[in-house]
């Protein structure tokens, strides 16, 4: 990996995270310190550090066990953009995850799936990034509860069927942080949704049912119980759910696009899949 005279390539450790935080601000992104250092347990994330030992950009490679891989958290400082560093990050991430035997996947912005095309990604699902706040949002109604410890393993299973791999450390990590939400179908146990802590806005994701109709139940159940400004990555095919949240005062912030390097699953979920866990984790 060639890299640019002056900065030092390394292993991302827990000295690196206030440092990676600063280029997330930098971004405008959403991920908070404890989104890296579940990502660099669960992963390997690399970085790139000046000569004063700040991080200057970073890349992540997340392994699971369906045959695939995530790449995510592309991050150069502004400084150190137009050097080429995104792509020897990206290319770095790749091989690492072909070395293991795993297909890499990414989420790309408009701009970035042209690029990805170019280097051999093909596209799958298509998704975008909803902003908004709670002012306006429907009472929930139907047969929605707040999750329980008894509620986890099945939480775990159905992740795991609609996303294609076994995730659940992540999903528990997701629910065990401060602040953390998640609401289910009650009886069921066909839907969830949860909403944790980020840096700009509460995130959301995932939210998996059966039906748009139980999606918009789980959804308004946990506007009902967040305040501030949310975020959450709804796929593009799930038009009551995007009308719902637009009546509702959600914009669109920006789309994505689902990219794999090879054959990978479709993570429609079977229809199943409404919300994902965001473009950093799948």
């Amino acid at each position: 990996m060639a890299i640019t005279e002056g900065l030092v390539h390394a292993i991302l450790g827990p000295e690196d995270i206030d440092g990676a935080m600063d280029l997330v601000v930098e971004a405008g992104w959403n991920q908070i310190a404890e989104d890296w250092r579940l990502m660099c347990q669960a992963g390997e994330a690399i970085v790139l550090r000046e000569d004063n030992g700040i991080p200057g950009a970073t890349a992540l490679a997340l392994p699971y066990p369906g045959g695939f891989g995530w790449i995510s958290m592309v991050l150069v400082t502004s400084v150190l953009r137009r050097k080429g560093l995104a792509t020897q990050l990206l290319n770095d991430r790749v091989a690492w995850l072909q070395a293991r035997g795993l297909v890499p996947v990414l989420d790309a912005t408009e701009a970035g799936e042209q690029v990805y095309l170019k280097a051999g990604f093909a596209t799958g699902l298509r998704f975008t990034r909803w902003q908004g706040e709670r002012t306006g949002a429907h009472a929930p109604q139907g047969d929605i509860r707040v999750a329980s410890e008894t509620d986890l393993h099945w939480i775990q299973a159905l992740d795991a069927a609609v996303f294609h791999a076994d995730r659940g450390d992540i999903i528990l990590d997701f629910l065990y942080r401060p602040g953390s939400k998640c609401f289910v179908s009650n009886h069921s146990k066909t839907g969830f949704i949860i909403a944790r802590q980020g840096l700009r806005a509460t995130q959301f994701g995932p939210l998996v049912a059966d039906t748009e109709e139980e999606a918009i139940q789980l959804l308004d159940a946990a506007l009902s119980e967040t305040d501030g400004p949310v975020f959450f990555d709804l796929l593009d095919t799930r038009s009551k759910l995007a009308a719902h949240v637009a009546s509702l005062g959600f914009e669109k912030q920006r789309g994505f696009a689902r990219m794999s390097l090879g054959q990978a699953p479709d993570f429609d979920g079977g229809g199943r899949t409404m919300i994902i866990a965001g473009p950093e984790y799948g």
